[in-house]
């Protein structure tokens, strides 16, 4: 099985190096990105990821809004959407909700499901 593609995104640069290092370890090929922006020109030049997991309170752009831009260049991708604000409203509906602040468990175990979630049917672009 090839190794998930995953895209990191967050405006906060503490989460963003926690999250990328975390799941780095656990074998992922990480792609971080610290704005909505950044994400985007990733997105743009790299073939499709298996997985976005984003902040959902970012300045230049929301979570949710970010995703559904991801999704009509990837229509595969897995989400995870991670906030301190309990209130999910926007997220899509396929999207698994991360609260911070979190554990790794509770990480490992989010982007797992997130990866289960996803749509069946295609490659998504990962060449397998």
């Amino acid at each position: 099985m090839a190794t998930a593609r995953v895209l990191v995104v967050d405006d906060e640069p503490l989460v963003l190096s926690v999250v990328s290092k975390a799941l780095a370890t656990r074998g992922y090929e990480i792609h971080a990105a610290s704005s909505p922006g950044k994400a985007l020109e990733a997105v743009e030049r790299t073939p499709c990821f298996d997985l976005v997991v984003s902040d959902v309170i970012m300045p230049e752009m929301c979570g949710p809004e970010l995703v559904r831009r991801i999704e009509r260049i990837c229509p595969e991708v897995g989400v995870v959407l991670m906030s301190g604000n309990l209130r999910a409203e926007g997220i899509p509906e396929r999207a698994v909700f991360l609260g911070k602040p979190f554990l790794l468990t509770d990480l490992y175990a989010t982007v797992d499901k997130a990866l289960a979630r996803r749509p069946k049917g295609s490659d998504g672009g990962n060449g397998g």
